[in-house]
């Protein structure tokens, strides 16, 4: 038997959508939907065609560079499309036949057929298990593509396993190979699966789930990879990339030298150059083509002694294009976490860290360009009285207020900070004393002025210090806190500074 992400992702593309729209209308689509057996047997053809392959790339009787069939199996059980499976076990049962054809196997046609059923249950049942694990991965991920494409190269790798594990058990149990030949065999049909399945799995779910969208409806909440249109240069990329390949392939074949063949591997850097500028079906598609090319041209040049270096590096250039397709996802994930920890949920204000680092750096700098800096801490005057009186809900939309007063009053360049409860921070570098004061003032009258939900007056205090000689972040912090106190003792609604 020719021994053998991926990354499902939804089309969202208009013109794709349209474009099928108007297909589907057309008769022959439609009897094929109507006719369960004309669609098991357009579904037989292709996984028959996928299979043929391998053969195609095969490079010595029973292997094959990849085994591009794992991957349309995988891609037909990850969609749910269990309809798939009478199809599936034909194809295993037909290609039993053929290989046995081929191949001068002398069992009866019984045996033939419990051969292909014997094939059929290892290699569907390890990737429907393997299926099932992507789509509880898909399900738990929300979104995350990072986690996914971890989730799915480890899946990949296992579920291959135990097709290659099942499969050799299979065909020496039902006579189609002997056991001798296990030990020899089971590396390079374990790579040649997994290959299959890393390479092409994420292609075909992204082509049948735009056939098919409603078979992506349980994963579509999970992933967000779009379909979008090539860039105008992507050919260009794609043909170097594949005369990067053909050159360093037609190298190993001149020198047949283990070192040239290596040199398969500098292609991980056109292709990742490709993940990080193209959509992720056109790298999905560059890195199956090139894949295919590489299949081939073991074959074509006679490389068969290479053949474990080709089948490794066909693994990790798809390896490393879905990790850079979750590159930009993970940039992303990395400043909305920044973000989120850097402000605050309620007022959205700096938070008390992300204030304190800011301040550290802003007096550094002010002390070597010769710069004032002065430091604002105020709170909301008797605002427990408000949560008491009108309830906590109330009470955050005049946190909110009050700070949307203070925003408003400062400069770009200021930054405004949640201390902690009603007690917020305003970093002012660049400001003297004089100019906190009148920034100060302005608050408080904005705050004194409006209005909330009836709570009226909202007034608030506010403590002030500038940057001395030695000063800390903690130092000046605690000069503007008790200057802050000393408000609150002259009758609140005001503001206050230390005298130096």
């Amino acid at each position: 038997m020719t021994p053998g992400p991926g990354h499902p992702h939804a089309d969202t593309a208009d013109s794709k959508r349209d474009a099928w729209g108007r297909f589907q209308s057309s008769a022959l689509l439609r009897n094929v939907s109507a006719s369960p057996l004309l669609r098991h047997g357009a579904m037989l053809a292709l996984w028959v065609l996928v299979w043929q392959l391998a053969r195609l790339v095969e490079y010595t009787e029973h292997a094959s560079v990849w085994f591009p069939v794992a991957g349309l199996t995988f891609a037909l059980l990850l969609l749910g499309d269990m309809r798939a499976v009478p199809a599936l076990v034909g194809g295993c049962v037909l290609v039993t036949l053929w290989i046995a054809a081929d191949y001068g196997i002398a069992l009866g046609k019984l045996e033939l057929v419990c051969a292909g059923l014997a094939f059929a249950a290892a290699h569907i049942g390890s990737y429907a298990i393997g299926a099932c694990c992507l789509r509880a991965v898909a399900a738990r991920s929300h979104g995350s593509l990072p986690e996914l494409v971890v989730g799915f190269l480890l899946i990949a790798a296992f579920s291959s396993l135990l097709a290659t594990a099942t499969g050799l058990w299979a065909l020496v149990a039902t006579k189609m190979m002997p056991l001798a030949d296990v030990s020899a065999t089971w590396l390079p049909y374990w790579i040649g699966d997994m290959a299959g399945v890393i390479v092409l799995a994420p292609l075909f779910t992204s082509l049948l789930s735009s056939l098919r969208p409603g078979g992506m409806a349980r994963l579509a909440a999970s992933i967000s990879l779009e379909h979008q249109a090539a860039t105008p240069r992507f050919k260009y990329k794609l043909l170097l990339t594949l005369a990067l390949l053909a050159g360093s392939m037609w190298l190993a074949h001149a020198t047949r030298s283990p070192n040239s063949a290596f040199a398969i591997f500098f292609l991980v850097i056109p292709y990742m150059w490709i993940a990080c500028t193209e959509s992720a079906f056109y790298n999905l598609l560059g890195v199956a083509l090139g894949s295919f090319i590489i299949a081939l041209l073991v074959h074509v040049l006679a490389l068969k002694e290479f053949v474990m270096v080709y089948q490794f590096a066909i693994n990790v250039i798809a390896a490393n294009t879905l990790f850079g397709l979750a590159l930009p996802s993970l940039i992303a994930d990395n400043i909305k976490l920044r973000r989120l920890a850097d402000t605050d949920s309620l007022t959205q204000a700096a938070s008390r860290d992300c204030l304190e680092q800011r301040a550290l750096l802003d007096i550094i700098r002010c002390r070597q360009q010769h710069l004032p800096l002065a430091l604002i801490v105020f709170d909301i005057d008797h605002f427990k009285s408000i949560n008491d009186r009108y309830g906590h809900a109330v009470g955050d939309k005049a946190l909110k207020h009050v700070c949307l007063m203070a925003q408003q009053a400062l400069r770009p360049a200021d930054m405004l900070g949640r201390f902690g409860g009603d007690e917020f921070v305003a970093l002012m570098p660049g400001n003297d004393r004089a100019a906190a004061i009148a920034i100060a003032e302005r608050i408080r009258v904005h705050v004194n002025e409006s209005e909330l939900e009836g709570v009226h007056p909202i007034t608030a205090s506010f403590g002030i210090a500038d940057l001395h000689e030695g000063d800390t972040y903690e130092s000046l912090f605690a000069r503007a806190d008790q200057a802050l106190y000393k408000a609150k003792q002259e009758g609140r609604n005001r503001a206050a500074w230390l005298a130096a």
